[in-house]
C-alpha cells in the first residue's frame, strides 16, 4: 500500500474520464431503452392436488399405476406435441392478429417456451414411503394479463381433461384386454374340450377309465374258453368212446334208443336162431316165428327208410347207421363250441389289442386334459382380473380414484411479472462503470511511456528537480467539454432512437434477443403483441368425469 499513488491514478482517471463517461452513458442509455420498450410478460399460475383413492384399497383397487409424478409427466409429454401446442395457441387466440403471421414453428417454438409445470418431478426433499400432500402447478407467460390468465386457465383444463382421460383410458384398455383374453380362453377351452372327446369317441374301447373292466372281462372271457375247452374235451371222448364201442359191436352203445320195433325184431331174431337148434326147418314154430321176423323186419325197413336223409342229388340216402345217430348231437355240440370258442378268442384278441393301446392313449389324454386344466386356471384368472378391471374402470369413470383436482384457480395478474425494467437499468448502469473502469485499466496496463519522476529515476537513473504537467488553454478545455457532452448526449438520444426504429420498422427487440439467444444455444418467449385483445379468459374447471 505504501507504493499505491492514489494521486496519480486518480489523475490517469480524471485524464480517461470522458472515455468512462461515453462507456457508462452508451450502455446506461441501451440498457435504459431496452428496459423501456421490452413487451411486458405477464404470468399466471394454478395449483392443483393430487387427491387419493375415494374408495379403500383393499375393498377395490384400481387399475391404474398411482405414481403421480409418472402421470404428470406422461401428461407434460403429451401436451406439448406440436398439434397439441397449435391447437392450444388457436384456441388462445394470442397468434390471430399478429403482423406478418408467424409460421407453425414459430407458433409452436414460443408457446413452448411460455408454458412451465411445476412440481411435475419427483420431490427429492421427500423420501421414498414419506407421506405428505403432492401439488402440481402449471404457470403461462402471455403479452397482456388476459392472455395468461386465458392460457394458464386453458392449460389446466388439459392437464385434468388428460388425467382423466389418461387413467380412464388405461383403466378400459385393461379392462378391454382381460375381456379377450377370456373369450380367447373360453374359445380354446371349448376347443381343447372337444379335441378331448373326439379322442375319447374314436378311442372308446381303449379308454383308461375303462382298463379295470376290460381286465375282468378278459379274465371272465378265459374262464369261459377253458370251460368249452374242457366240455369240448369231453365230448371228443365220447364220440371216441361211441366209434370204438360201433366198431366192436356194430351197434352203438346207446339202445335205449332203438325203437320198440327195433328191440322186438332183434329179440325174435335170437329166439329164431335159438329155436333152429332145436327143431327142423319145417316145422311150424320155426315158420311162424319166420313169419313173424319177416313182418316185423318190414315194419323197422319202413321206419329206418321214414329217417333216411336225402342226397344231394334229391335222391334218398342210405339210412342213417346207429354210429352216425349216436355221433350226430356230439358233432353239432362240437361245432357249437367251437363256434363260441372263436367268438370268446375273437373277443379276446379285441381286449388284449385294447388293453395294450391303453396306455398309449392314457398318455395322450392326461397331456390332453393337462391342457384343459392350464386353460381353466388360465381362464378362472382372466374372468377374476376382468372383475377387477371392471371395478377399477367403474372407479375411474366415476371419479373415485386418485385424480388430479384444482385447489388454486388461475389468478388475473395486476402486474407483469417481467422485464424487471429497474434490474436491467441498474445491470445497465452498473455494467457501465465496471466496462469503463476496466476500459481505463487496460489503456493503463498497455501504456508504457514514463510519465512519474519516480519512472525517470528507475528507467534513466536521473534525478528530476521538478515536473510541470501539460497545461491546457481554456479553449482546448471548453473544446473537450463539449466533445464530452457532444457525444454523451448523442448516445443517449441517438441510441434509443436506434433501438426504437429497430423495434418499431425490422424486429422487435425482445425476437431479436430470442435469435441471438438461439444461435447460442439459449432461448426465451417472443413477444406476441396482437391487434385486438382477447375475450374473457374462463375459468378452469376440472375435468368432468365421464358418465357411465
Amino acid at each position: 500500500m505504501g507504493n499505491l499513488d492514489i494521486k496519480f491514478y486518480w489523475a490517469v482517471f480524471l485524464r480517461r474520464l470522458p472515455y468512462f463517461l461515453v462507456i457508462v452513458a452508451f450502455l446506461t442509455a441501451g440498457a435504459v431503452t431496452v428496459a423501456m420498450i421490452l413487451p411486458p410478460v405477464y404470468t399466471s399460475s394454478a395449483s392443483m392436488l393430487v387427491e387419493p383413492q375415494q374408495i379403500p384399497g383393499d375393498l377395490a383397487q384400481t387399475m391404474v399405476p398411482v405414481d403421480p409424478y409418472e402421470q404428470a409427466q406422461i401428461i407434460e409429454q403429451r401436451l406439448m406435441t406440436r398439434a397439441n401446442l397449435l391447437a392450444l395457441g388457436k384456441r388462445i387466440g394470442m397468434y390471430d392478429g399478429v403482423d406478418p403471421p408467424m409460421s407453425a414453428n414459430a407458433i409452436v417454438g414460443d408457446i413452448s417456451q411460455r408454458i412451465l409445470f411445476i412440481g411435475f418431478t419427483p420431490d427429492v426433499t421427500r423420501g421414498p414411503g414419506t407421506p405428505g400432500a403432492t401439488i402440481l402447478g402449471v404457470s403461462f407467460d402471455g403479452p397482456t394479463a388476459e392472455y395468461a390468465n386465458k392460457g394458464a386457465n386453458e392449460l389446466v383444463n388439459l392437464v385434468l381433461e388428460e388425467n382423466v382421460r389418461l387413467r380412464t383410458g388405461r383403466a378400459s384398455d385393461t379392462l378391454e384386454f382381460f375381456q379377450a383374453e377370456v373369450d380367447r380362453l373360453a374359445a380354446a377351452l371349448d376347443a381343447q374340450g372337444k379335441k378331448i372327446s373326439q379322442f375319447k369317441t374314436e378311442n372308446f374301447s381303449a379308454l383308461p377309465d375303462s382298463l379295470n373292466d376290460r381286465r375282468s372281462q378278459q379274465l371272465l372271457q378265459q374262464q369261459r374258453l377253458l370251460t368249452l375247452e374242457q366240455q369240448e374235451s369231453d365230448l371228443r371222448n365220447q364220440r371216441a368212446t361211441v366209434v370204438w364201442v360201433y366198431q366192436r359191436t356194430g351197434h352203438s352203445s346207446a339202445t335205449g334208443q332203438l325203437s320198440p320195433e327195433e328191440t322186438q325184431l332183434q329179440s325174435l331174431q335170437n329166439q329164431l336162431v335159438q329155436m333152429r337148434t332145436i327143431y327142423a326147418a319145417s316145422s311150424p314154430r320155426i315158420r311162424m316165428l319166420e313169419s313173424q321176423v319177416a313182418g316185423l323186419q318190414k315194419v323197422v325197413d319202413d321206419q329206418r327208410a321214414a329217417r333216411t336223409v336225402p342226397g344231394p342229388d334229391g335222391q334218398p340216402a342210405q339210412p342213417a347207421s346207429d354210429l352216425d345217430v349216436e355221433t350226430a348231437p356230439i358233432d353239432a355240440q362240437l361245432k357249437f363250441i367251437a363256434d363260441n370258442k372263436a367268438l370268446i378268442q375273437k373277443t379276446l384278441d379285441d381286449l388284449d389289442k385294447s388293453i395294450q393301446a391303453t396306455p398309449a392313449n392314457e398318455q395322450v389324454l392326461d397331456g390332453m386334459e393337462r391342457e384343459l386344466t392350464n386353460l381353466q386356471n388360465q381362464y378362472n384368472a382372466a374372468v377374476q382380473s376382468a372383475s377387477q378391471a371392471q371395478v377399477g374402470e367403474r372407479i375411474e369413470v366415476l371419479s373415485k380414484g386418485e385424480r388430479f383436482s384444482l385447489i388454486q384457480q388461475p389468478n388475473l395478474p395486476t402486474k407483469p411479472a417481467s422485464p424487471n425494467r429497474k434490474l436491467i437499468a441498474a445491470a445497465g448502469m452498473l455494467g457501465g462503470i465496471t466496462a469503463g473502469l476496466g476500459f481505463i485499466l487496460l489503456m493503463e496496463l498497455l501504456n508504457h511511456s514514463i510519465r512519474r519522476p519516480g519512472e525517470l529515476t528507475a528507467k534513466l537513473g536521473i534525478e528530476p528537480f521538478a515536473t510541470l504537467p501539460y497545461i491546457r488553454t481554456p479553449g482546448e478545455m471548453r473544446r473537450k467539454r463539449t466533445i464530452v457532452a457532444g457525444t454523451v448526449a448523442l448516445i443517449a438520444v441517438a441510441l434509443p432512437a436506434l433501438l426504437f426504429a429497430v423495434q418499431t420498422y425490422y424486429m422487435p427487440l425482445d425476437a431479436l434477443m430470442d435469435q441471438a439467444l438461439a444461435k447460442v444455444g439459449l432461448s426465451m418467449p417472443t413477444a406476441i403483441v396482437p391487434d385486438t385483445p382477447p375475450a374473457a379468459a374462463p375459468a378452469a374447471t376440472t375435468a368432468p368425469a365421464a358418465q357411465p
